[in-house]
């Protein structure tokens, strides 16, 4: 998913930041369920469900928003695999990071010492890509042809 930043309440907001976040914290919740909400950090599951129940954590700490996020694990827990209910996580992800001035960042650091740095690209035509075996082409008017020649 492309997110560019969102400015809001005075307050800009990394989407890609935000998709990470919401990446590792949706696979914390499919291993777990709403158990993710309770259990300490597992030494025994993968490092992105790991790092889910970190920034979970992080997110939790505020007792104003702690409420939203909870909710929000439960619906993704209680619907699976639904787009609608992640996307539903993801908007009570940005409310918390938007009321937080410093939760972005901290949030951004704990992707960045797990592996997963942000990575933002602004401008017309621009395009950020961690890994890639095929074309990436934004010109006006590109041909483009893959083949044996």
């Amino acid at each position: 998913m492309l997110h560019r930043f969102r400015e809001k309440r005075g307050r800009t907001v990394d989407g890609s930041m935000v998709d990470a976040v919401v990446a590792s914290v949706g696979a914390a919740v499919g291993a777990y369920g709403t158990a993710v909400l309770t259990r300490g950090e597992d030494a025994a599951a993968d490092a992105t469900v790991r790092l889910g129940q970190r920034l979970l954590a992080r997110l939790r700490r505020d007792p104003e928003s702690e409420g939203q996020i909870v909710e929000a694990v439960e619906d993704v827990a209680a619907h699976p695999g639904d787009d609608d209910y992640l996307g539903l996580l993801r908007a009570k992800i940005v409310r918390v990071v938007e009321g937080d001035g410093a939760l972005a960042g901290e949030l951004a650091a704990l992707l960045a010492a797990a592996g997963r740095p942000v990575v933002t690209v602004s401008g017309d035509r621009t395009v950020a890509v961690r890994e890639n075996t095929g074309i990436v082409s934004l010109g006006d008017h590109a041909s483009n042809t893959v083949g044996d020649r």
